[in-house]
């Protein structure tokens, strides 16, 4: 029969979030041992090491075999657009490194350093219509 206060005469274990968290203790402690055995075992680092080198065979496989289908179709790979990247980077430093001594000889000379670039616009084609 219940107690004035809302608490049985079973006591405290009949709580069913106390009953929770003492399972939820229990098992976190059994897992946690259970993994620290299984995981520190030989098999287990010499099972996973086998499977990194499984997994690498088969990324570079794979890698291979979508670079050969995009050179079939005449696509660029990622190392062609590595590539790309890199010589589009060595084009933009040696265009900066003229305009410097362009800028550099001008500065010398007594020239002025400051032009004005006018932005091109596409020529106009169509006329609207009129009337």
């Amino acid at each position: 029969m219940p107690a004035i206060n809302g608490s049985t005469s079973e006591g405290p274990t009949s709580d069913p979030a106390q009953l929770w968290r003492a399972w939820l203790s229990e098992t976190e402690r059994q897992l946690n041992g259970f993994f620290g055995e299984v995981l520190g075992t030989e098999e287990f680092a010499r099972l996973s090491g086998n499977f990194v080198d499984g997994y690498a065979v088969v990324q570079r496989a794979l890698n291979q075999s979508m670079e050969r289908y995009l050179n079939t179709f005449n696509l660029p790979t990622h190392s062609d657009v590595v590539e790309l990247g890199e010589r589009l980077a060595n084009i933009e430093d040696r265009i900066a490194s003229l305009e410097n001594t362009v800028r550099n000889i001008a500065e010398a000379s007594g020239m002025e350093t400051t032009a004005t670039v006018t932005p091109l616009r596409p020529r106009r084609t169509r006329r609207p219509k009129t009337g």
